[in-house]
């Protein structure tokens, strides 16, 4: 297809440069950036700034723009770019000329244009065509300024001729990070903590000479209107924090410091803490629900609390955390792998790597008996270590309604309304046996 187009200068001033930005991700897939641009030749007076440097996924309704010495009168985003499609659709009822395949080129008024045909109304006829045939279409338009991408445009006064400095704020989306936790096991314990962030960026925009910030906590997103008071606005530098964490009014702000280039279709990796010397507690647990009967793997449990004597005491992401072992090989191995939410400071968190092989529980139920206001149910709990090393375990039982426990064999700790739990030490080779009765009453 062949078009003649001819693009004619205006007034119309696009950036002739762009430094650095700041750009803060914030873990539902937004960012908001913090753009310096510069335009070197603008007029005393009135002028339109258009920047075109733009990506896909902005929220069209977030741009605001400060500039030095000029006075923002307006803002536009202009959405609409060039396309064949819109174009000759547009000239129905004007000539062009279809040239067909290994034939001459027609000439005459369009009268209809789509996917599949093109019909022109010639001196003497009325010709329809395949678009499959059609070799190229021409009119002898010149088109003055075609947009070949979505742009901003400001309509400014300026105070003096020369260069204009400005400062442009937006939010997108597909721009995201998340924290990846790195647990190292050695023993029962103690293990090694490094927790690192991945930055992706998923839109179609390059941010060269930028610095991040990573934001750590549930932002709620809405629709806002646009802001139109541009003589109070100006960009906020983010200043890299001096610890790996610092506040941002209820939220969390982290520093990749190491991010220089952030180019579409990219992950980063860069760390946030670590790696830290911890303490956690390994637990196998083994949980219930009232009449359930199981024969099974224990759970391995590891509790990560974050206190100072623990090695942490620090502002802990949520993120995905991988757990890995010392192997007796030399190195480590991969043993599992959960979801973590936020930790605050003094706060603790459980995580799953897996099942045990070498410890059983094993549930029965036995003796259940229901009369029409009671129910009651002898439960036994064998806990079966046949591991080399003594273990810890933790046995869950889910119980409804208004109930009391009664000749248990263990102590135990009443969780909430609907839960309790044994902690019980079981000897390398042995078995423990736990045995209690519930029993529910109502009117």
């Amino acid at each position: 297809m062949k078009l003649l187009i001819l693009i004619f200068l205006t007034n119309f001033i696009y950036a002739q440069s762009s430094k650095e930005s700041v750009i803060t991700v914030y873990k539902d897939g937004t960012a908001l950036v913090k753009q310096q641009i510069v335009w070197n030749t603008v007029s005393k007076g009135k002028s339109t700034l258009d920047y075109d440097d733009i990506p896909k996924s902005i929220h069209k309704d977030t741009p605001f723009i400060s500039i030095e010495n000029a006075q923002v009168l307006s803002q536009k985003f202009v959405e609409k770019v060039f396309s064949s499609d819109e174009y000759f659709s547009s000239k129905k009822g004007t000539p062009i000329t279809v040239k067909l395949k290994n034939e001459k080129a027609v000439s005459g008024s369009l009268l209809e244009i789509s996917s599949k045909r093109i019909t022109i109304q010639s001196k003497y006829s009325v010709r329809s065509f395949n678009r499959d045939n059609i070799e190229y279409i021409e009119t002898k338009d010149n088109l003055s300024n075609p947009n070949f991408s979505p742009y901003l445009s400001w309509e400014v006064k300026n105070n003096r001729a020369g260069k204009l400095k400005a400062n442009l704020v937006y939010k997108l989306s597909n721009i995201s990070w998340d924290a990846i936790y790195r647990l190292t096991t050695n023993g029962q314990t103690k293990g090694e903590l490094v927790v690192e962030a991945v930055i992706s960026n998923n839109s179609n925009k390059d941010y060269l000479d930028t610095r991040i910030n990573l934001v750590e906590g549930e932002i709620n997103n809405i629709k806002t209107e646009q802001v139109n008071n541009y003589s109070k606005l100006s960009m906020s530098r983010s200043v890299a924090p001096q610890s790996a964490s610092t506040e941002l009014g209820d939220y969390h702000i982290y520093s990749a410091g190491g991010v220089k280039n952030f180019t579409s279709k990219e992950n980063i990796t860069v760390g946030i803490y670590g790696p830290l010397n911890v303490n956690y507690e390994k637990m196998y647990v083994f949980e219930n629900f009232e009449r359930q009967q199981k024969d099974e793997p224990l759970k391995v449990e590891y509790t990560l609390s974050n206190t100072e004597k623990d090695g942490l005491g620090i502002v802990l992401p949520a993120g995905k955390v991988d757990i890995y072992t010392s192997s007796n090989k030399g190195g480590f191995e991969f043993i599992g792998s959960d979801k973590m939410g936020q930790i605050p400071k003094g706060e603790s968190s459980e995580i799953q790597a897996g099942y045990a092989f070498d410890i059983i529980g094993k549930r029965k139920v036995l003796n259940y008996d229901r009369q029409r206001k009671s129910e009651e149910a002898v439960i036994e709990i064998v806990i079966n270590n046949t591991k080399s090393e003594p273990s810890s375990i933790k046995v869950v039982e889910h119980i409804n309604g208004d109930w009391v426990i009664k000749e248990q064999s263990h102590d135990y700790i009443k969780e909430d309304a609907s839960t309790i739990h044994f902690i019980i030490d079981v000897e390398p080779g042995k078995k423990e046996y736990i045995t209690y009765t519930y029993r529910k009453e109502w009117k």
